[in-house]
């Protein structure tokens, strides 16, 4: 099986040599939904920035409707700088080192420095385009919006008498959610034998857990039926590839946890956990 982290570990160190001989560039873009984010683990010294352009262009250049990531290595305090300077949902300009083609086939840009963002009217449009909500009208569940920070489409669905929140995720390969509606239909035409099949994976899975655990003093040992009467739908997340997630306000079993259903069509529900 291929290690992806591995993978990429070794794309980003391709990347870097590729940064290192490259020329620097100036270029012009919108930021996304989510604005400047960084990470790293507690051994790192440097922050990793993730930065993403929604559409861009090079000084000069023709504007680009596609995705551009931005990475570099930051203190604490430069971070808190570009994180000052540099808004969700605004036009910026950077000086970078740019790989339009990088090693993980998308186009990547190295951070050098912040510049004072100029009029463009091109990006100005791309930026009011990009403030849009995007909404698509599903013939039986109705209306769904893009949250455009992760890429999913939030719409309600009836379930088992109850309306319930549902998560589509957009297809990597094609941008569309309609492999995860494809998902959330079969689920629903069967959401009776759907609904019994997950509470009662969640009590084979979970309330030996909550009797040997997750009991307060002087509690009795939960039964089947009290488990599954304290548990509350609150949302389902689904996916193009038949997998699903449902989540469950845990009516205090857990401290507040919530209870994570997850599995797919084909082998039903094959996983719980008590995330949060």
């Amino acid at each position: 099986m291929k290690d992806i982290f591995k993978d990429a570990a070794v794309k980003k160190e391709k990347l870097e040599r590729e940064f290192s001989d490259l020329s620097e560039s100036i270029i012009t873009g919108v930021v996304g939904t989510n604005g400047p984010g960084a990470g790293k683990v507690p051994a790192d010294k440097y922050w990793s920035l993730n930065l993403s352009l929604v559409a861009w262009k090079e000084l000069g250049g023709e504007i680009n409707n596609s995705s551009l990531i931005l990475s570099k290595d930051l203190t604490d305090d430069e971070l808190k700088d570009i994180q000052a300077k540099v808004k969700s949902k605004s036009l910026v300009q950077f000086k970078v080192k740019l790989s339009k083609i990088s090693p993980f086939g998308d186009a990547r840009a190295q951070l050098i420095s912040i510049l004072d963002a100029p009029d463009d009217i091109d990006l100005d449009a791309a930026l009011e385009k990009f403030k849009e909500p995007v909404e698509v009208t599903h013939k039986e569940f109705g209306d769904f919006i893009l949250d455009k920070s992760v890429d999913w489409f939030e719409g309600n669905v009836s379930w088992v008498g109850k309306s319930i929140r549902v998560s589509v995720s957009i297809d990597e390969d094609n941008g569309s959610p309609e492999g995860g509606f494809k998902t959330i239909e079969a689920l629903h035409r069967d959401a009776s034998r759907w609904s019994k099949k997950i509470t009662k994976y969640a009590v084979s899975e979970l309330l030996e857990l909550k009797n040997d655990i997750w009991l307060m003093e002087g509690q009795q040992e939960l039964t089947a039926k009290n488990f599954v009467d304290s548990m509350q739908l609150e949302s389902i997340a689904v996916y193009p590839d038949g997998e699903f997630e449902f989540w469950h306000n845990d009516g205090g079993l857990f401290w507040g946890h919530s209870i994570l259903i997850s599995g797919s069509l084909s082998d039903g529900p094959n996983d719980a956990d008590i995330p949060g």
